[in-house]
């Protein structure tokens, strides 16, 4: 069962959700006018997964969607994706999931499936595990002057 509804994280913040067909995204949060758009037509574990990740580029504080106008994707704005998918990752499956999942010896679409997100949420959520271990590491080794 999810333990995290962006929708209701949406509403607590008063940012209105519109509903219509985007193409070639599944959301996009316009910091412009202070809404999420979400197109039509996606399954409940899609819809989830993209209102996280947008509720991520809000939380982040990023004004500028990396897709849909190539002039405006850059560098700066990738990064801004690939942090905003971690962040929602992280939202979207805890640490306890994320151990157990390991553990259960199933493959990552299954595991996907279990969890009720997207592969690429698994994903995401894999790296942002290995990025937030290296940091931990690195922080620790410092402490004890091994670095």
């Amino acid at each position: 069962m999810p333990t995290f509804d962006p929708e209701a994280e949406l509403e607590k913040l008063s940012v209105p959700i519109q509903y219509l067909p985007l193409h070639d995204v599944l959301a996009a949060w316009d910091a412009e006018h202070g809404k999420v758009y979400c197109t039509l037509g996606l399954s409940p574990i899609q819809k989830r997964c993209a209102l996280t990740h947008e509720l991520a580029h809000i939380a982040l504080k990023h004004q500028r969607c990396a897709f849909g106008d190539d002039s405006l994707t850059t560098l700066a704005s990738i990064s801004q994706e690939r942090t905003a998918e971690m962040w929602a990752a992280r939202k979207l499956i805890t640490s306890v999931q994320l151990a157990v999942a390991r553990e259960s010896g199933l493959q990552p679409a299954a595991i996907a499936r279990e969890l009720e997100i997207t592969p690429r949420i698994y994903r995401a959520r894999l790296l942002a595990e290995q990025y937030d271990e290296q940091r931990w590491l690195g922080t620790d080794l410092e402490l004890v002057g091994c670095s």
